[in-house]
C-alpha cells in the first residue's frame, strides 16, 4: 500500500474539513450552468456535487495510486450537463472554454476514444478551474479559486447509454458475455444514429422557427394579442423578457395589417435598456412596418423613415462582437433576408439587394428562402443573362422545393413558402407547377381561417411585374393570379385597384349573364367513346339553365360534347344560356375551333395553358361576380383540367367532379393538399345530380316567407315517418339529430328542408307541372295525373336535388352512415339505392300539392 491506514485516515479527515468548499463549489457550477443554457435558449439538465467522504475514501484506498489524493483527484466536485444535441454541446463546450481554466492534459473527449467501427460510452469530460473573478455575473468565492472540478458535457442518447448501459456493462467486476457486449454496441450505434438525426431534424426546426413566421390563425389571434399584453405588462420591470414579447406582438399586429398598432409599439421599446441583439431588432422591426404600411408607395414618407430606421439597425449589427455574429446567425441572417425582399420593388437598389441576399445565404446557406432570394437577385440585376444564371442554381432549386415542401408540412409560414416554391418552378419554366404552387398560395391567401399580410401579396404582383423581361407570359398569370386574390381577400384595403387592373386586362367587354357554370374535363386526349357516356351529363346541366357556361371552344372531348349539345339546344329554340370559351390566339394543329359556341376569347399564349383559365377568371371577377357564385363541373381530363380544377378552388368555386371518370378527376379527388377543401364535391355519376347542383340557385315563385312557412311541415312529416321504425334503446346518438322537433333542430337541416321547398317549382316543371297562387286551391294528385316514368323521374329528380344539397353542406359517401363524420351510403344515383330507401324520395313528392295548399297554391298541368 503506498500510505499506511493512519496515512488514509489523515487524508480522509482532511477532506471532511475542506468538503464544504466543493459543496460551494457545485452549486456554483449549477448556477451557471443552468444561466448559461438559459442565455443560449437550451432545455438542459444539470446535476452537480461535491464527492461524498464515503466515494473519496474508496477511491483512494481501491485504486491505491494517490500520494497527494486532495491534489490529485480532479473530480473532488464534479457538474454534468444533460443537452438534446450535438450541436447545443458544442456550444456548451465552447462556453466553458471561454470562461474556465481548462486542464486539456486531463480533460478528455471520449468519443475521440472510439475507434472507426466501434461504439460505445460518449461524453466530454472537462477539467476546470475558474479564471475570472465572475461568470455570467456569478460571483466566483476566493474559495474555489485554483480548486479543480469536472465538467461533463452529453446529449441525451450520450445519457441514457451511459446512466444504463456503460455503467452496467463495463464498470462491474463481472464477466459479461461476448453476446451481450456485441448486443450493447449494437443498441449504441441506434442511439447515436438517434442522435444525429434528431439532432438535424432539431436544427432545422429551430432555424426555421427562428426565421419564419408562423401562419397565424384568425379565430386564435385575439386570445394571443391578450396573452402578449399581459406578459409585456407583467415584465414591465424586465425589460428584455417584454422586448421579446414586444416583437412577437408586432408580428401578429402585421399579419392583421395592423401597420400603425405594430409601428406605435415598437416606437415605444426603441429606446429601452435592452440587450444589444433586442435592440437593433426592435429598430428593424420597427422599420419594416414604417416602410411597409404604405407598401406601393416607395416614395412616401413612412417607406423613408423605415429605410433610415432599418439603416440604423444594420449599423447596430456592424458594430456586434464575431462571436454574436455566429450565436445569433438564424436572426441576423432573416433580417437581410428580409431586408433584401424589401428592396426588390425598387430597381434602383439591385445591387444592395444582391448583396443582402448574399449575405444571408452565406450565413445560413441550408435556407431554402434565402437560396430562392439570391437567385432572384441575380436574375434581375442581369435579366439577359438570366436563364444561364437559373442554370447554376438549378441543383439548388430542386432542394429548395424540397425543405419548402417539408416546411409546410410543419405549417410554417405557408404563403411565403408556396410563394418561393412557385418563383422556383417560374425559373424552371414549369407553367404547371408554378401556378400550382400559387394556387396552394391563394387558397390561404382566401382561407378566412388564416391572417395573410396582405403587403406579402402586394409584394409578390410587383416582383413578378419585374421578372417579365425573364417570361412574360407566367410573370403575367401570377399578376393576374394575385390581384383576383386580393379582390377577394377581407382584408384588402384598396380593392378598386386591382378591379382596375383585371379590367384593364378584359378579353370581354359584354356582360356575362349568370349564374356561371364552367365545364372542364378531357378533350383531344379523351376517348371518344367515353365522351359520348357523358352526353346526358352536359344534357341535364344545360337543361333549363338560364345564364352562362364556359367550356374548351373546340370540337374535341368534353368541349366538343357541350358544343354538339348546345347545338340540339338552339335547333329546338331550348337555349336560353350563352356558351363561351376562352382559348389561345393559336390553336394546336389537330385542335379545332367549334362553331356551335357563342363566342370565343383569346389569350396571348400560343398553346393551351392556364393563361386561358386565369384569363376567364380574370374577366368573370373584373365583371363583379363572386367565385363563390360559380359552379364547376369537371369530366375526367388531363393536365390543363387538373389547372383549371385548382385554380377555381383556390378562388373559392364549388367543383363538382364526377366520380369515376377517369384521369385528372381520379387522381385529384385522392391529391393530399386538395381532396379535402370544402368547395371540392365528388359527384355520383348521375346525370341529375348535374342539374340538381347548377340549378340550386335557380328562382322560385315562392318568396322567403312562404318557403319559411313550409319548411317545418316539411320536416314534421320526414320526422313522424322516421319515428315509426325508430328504436330508442338501440339507436345511434348522432340519429337523434334528424328527429328533433323544428325549434331544436341543426341549422343545416333546416336549411334542407327550406332548399326541398323551394325546388319544388323546379322538379315539377320536368313534367310539366306548374304552381300557381290560388283562391281555394284545387288538391292535385300527382301519382294518377302524370305517367309512370314521369312519376319515376320526379323520385329521381328529389333524389338528386337531395344529393347536391347534401354535398354543399360537406357530406360525402360513405359506407355506413356517420353524422359525425358527415358520411352517408345514399349519395349515389337513384337506380342504386334499396326499396327500402326509395319511398322516402316518392313520399316529398306526393306531398307537394298538399303542401303547397297551405300556403295558398296549387299545382296544375301547363298549357292544359
Amino acid at each position: 500500500m503506498k500510505m499506511t491506514v493512519d496515512q488514509y485516515k489523515e487524508r480522509i479527515r482532511q477532506f471532511e474539513k475542506i468538503r464544504p468548499e466543493y459543496l460551494a463549489f457545485a452549486e456554483f457550477l449549477d448556477k451557471v450552468l443552468n444561466k448559461a443554457a438559459g442565455n443560449f435558449g437550451f432545455l438542459a439538465i444539470v446535476q452537480s456535487r461535491p464527492k461524498s467522504v464515503a466515494s473519496f475514501s474508496s477511491k483512494i484506498i481501491i485504486r491505491n495510486t494517490y500520494s497527494r489524493p486532495l491534489e490529485e483527484i480532479t473530480d473532488l466536485c464534479g457538474a454534468r450537463i444533460i443537452l438534446h444535441f450535438q450541436s447545443q454541446v458544442d456550444k456548451m463546450c465552447t462556453f466553458i472554454k471561454e470562461n474556465f481554466e481548462v486542464d486539456e492534459a486531463k480533460s478528455l473527449d471520449q468519443k475521440s476514444k472510439l475507434k472507426v467501427n466501434e461504439f460505445g460510452y460518449r461524453s466530454i469530460h472537462y477539467i476546470v478551474t475558474p479564471k475570472k473573478d465572475s461568470i455570467l455575473g456569478i460571483p466566483v468565492e476566493d474559495c474555489l479559486k485554483g480548486k479543480k472540478a469536472e465538467i461533463q458535457v452529453r446529449t441525451l442518447a450520450e445519457h441514457v447509454w451511459a446512466d444504463i448501459s456503460h455503467d452496467r456493462i463495463y464498470k462491474p467486476d463481472l464477466r459479461i458475455p461476448e453476446d451481450w457486449k456485441r448486443q450493447a454496441a449494437r443498441l449504441s450505434a441506434i442511439l447515436e444514429d438517434a442522435d444525429i438525426d434528431f439532432g438535424n431534424m432539431s436544427r432545422e426546426i429551430d432555424q426555421m422557427a427562428r426565421v419564419f413566421e408562423l401562419q397565424y390563425e384568425t379565430a386564435k389571434t385575439p386570445i394571443e394579442i391578450e396573452k402578449l399584453n399581459t406578459l409585456i405588462s407583467v415584465f414591465r420591470d424586465k425589460p428584455d423578457e417584454a422586448a421579446v414579447n414586444v416583437l412577437k406582438l408586432s408580428t401578429v399586429y402585421r399579419a392583421m395589417g395592423k401597420y400603425s398598432d405594430a409601428a406605435g409599439l415598437l416606437k415605444t421599446w426603441l429606446n429601452e435598456p435592452v440587450k444589444p441583439m433586442l435592440k437593433l431588432r426592435l429598430w428593424f422591426e420597427y422599420g419594416i412596418t414604417l416602410s411597409l404600411t404604405n407598401c406601393r408607395d416607395v416614395n412616401s414618407t413612412d417607406y423613408t423613415n423605415g429605410l433610415k430606421a432599418i439603416r440604423h439597425s444594420l449599423d447596430l449589427i456592424e458594430q456586434l462582437p464575431p462571436d454574436a455574429m455566429e450565436d445569433y446567425k438564424e436572426e441576423l441572417s432573416y433580417i437581410f433576408y428580409r431586408y433584401g425582399k424589401l428592396l426588390q420593388r425598387n430597381e434602383e437598389e439591385s445591387d444592395t439587394m444582391h448583396s443582402y441576399f448574399s449575405r444571408a445565404h452565406q450565413m445560413m446557406p441550408e435556407n431554402p428562402l434565402y437560396l430562392v432570394g439570391l437567385m432572384e437577385s441575380v436574375v434581375m440585376r442581369n435579366i439577359d443573362l438570366g436563364k444561364y444564371s437559373v442554370e447554376l442554381f438549378k441543383a439548388g432549386m430542386e432542394k429548395a422545393i424540397t425543405s419548402l415542401s417539408r416546411l409546410l408540412e410543419m405549417g410554417i409560414k405557408r404563403v411565403a413558402a408556396w410563394f418561393a416554391i412557385g418563383r422556383c418552378y417560374f425559373f424552371a419554366g414549369d407553367e404547371s407547377r408554378c401556378i400550382e404552387a400559387y394556387a396552394n398560395a391563394v387558397s390561404t391567401i382566401l382561407d378566412d381561417r388564416y391572417h395573410t399580410s396582405i403587403s406579402s401579396v402586394i409584394a409578390e404582383i410587383e416582383l413578378a411585374g419585374r421578372l417579365k423581361r425573364f417570361n412574360y407570359p407566367l410573370a403575367k398569370q401570377i399578376q393576374i393570379y394575385l390581384n383576383i386574390a386580393l379582390i377577394g381577400s377581407k382584408h384588402c384595403p384598396d380593392q378598386e385597384r386591382y378591379h382596375n387592373f383585371l379590367k384593364n386586362q378584359a378579353l370581354r367587354t359584354a356582360a356575362i349573364k349568370t349564374p356561371v357554370v364552367i365545364v372542364a374535363g378531357g378533350a383531344d386526349k379523351m376517348d371518344k367513346e367515353k365522351v359520348s357516356i357523358y352526353s346526358n351529363h352536359i344534357r341535364e346541366l344545360m337543361h333549363g339553365f338560364k345564364g352562362t357556361i364556359i367550356s374548351g371552344g373546340t370540337t374535341s372531348g368534353i368541349p366538343g360534347l357541350v358544343g354538339k349539345i348546345k347545338k340540339e339546344y338552339r335547333e329546338k329554340g331550348q337555349a336560353e344560356f350563352e356558351l363561351i370559351a376562352y382559348l389561345p390566339k393559336q390553336l394546336p394543329e389537330d385542335a379545332h375551333k367549334s362553331d356551335a359556341y357563342d363566342a370565343h376569347h383569346y389569350t396571348d399564349s400560343d398553346r393551351f395553358s392556364s393563361f386561358d383559365i386565369l384569363s376567364c377568371w380574370s374577366d368573370l371577377v373584373a365583371q363583379g361576380i363572386s367565385p363563390s357564385e360559380v359552379i364547376l363541373i369537371g369530366i375526367d381530363g388531363g393536365n390543363i383540367a387538373t389547372l383549371e380544377y385548382m385554380i377555381a378552388l383556390s378562388l373559392g368555386a364549388t367543383v363538382g367532379l364526377v366520380a369515376y371518370s377517369g384521369r385528372a378527376v381520379s387522381d385529384f379527388l385522392q391529391n393530399k393538399t386538395w381532396k379535402n377543401h370544402p368547395g371540392l364535391l365528388s359527384l355520383p355519376d348521375d346525370p341529375h345530380t348535374v342539374w340538381a347542383l347548377v340549378n340550386q340557385k335557380a328562382e322560385t315563385s315562392l318568396s322567403s316567407d312562404e318557403i319559411e312557412k313550409l319548411a317545418p311541415l316539411v320536416h314534421e312529416f320526414y320526422r313522424a315517418r322516421k319515428l315509426q321504425s325508430f328504436k330508442a334503446e338501440s339507436e345511434d346518438i348522432n340519429n337523434y339529430k334528424v328527429i328533433m322537433p323544428w325549434d331544436k333542430l341543426h341549422p343545416s337541416l333546416k336549411i334542407s328542408n327550406r332548399q326541398q321547398v323551394a325546388f319544388y317549382e323546379h322538379i315539377l316543371k320536368r313534367v310539366n307541372l306548374g304552381i300557381r297562387k290560388a283562391d281555394k286551391p284545387e288538391y292535385f294528385e300527382i301519382q294518377s295525373n302524370v305517367s309512370a316514368q314521369e312519376y319515376d323521374l320526379l323520385a329521381k329528380l328529389e333524389h338528386a336535388r337531395w344529393n347536391a344539397e347534401r354535398l354543399l353542406d360537406g357530406w360525402r359517401f360513405g359506407k355506413e352512415k356517420d353524422l359525425a363524420r358527415k358520411l352517408n351510403p345514399c349519395i349515389v344515383p337513384w337506380e342504386e339505392l334499396d326499396d327500402e330507401t326509395r319511398p322516402y324520395d316518392y313520399e316529398p313528392v306526393n306531398n307537394i300539392p298538399m303542401l303547397l295548399g297551405k300556403i295558398g297554391y296549387e299545382v296544375f298541368k301547363i298549357n292544359s
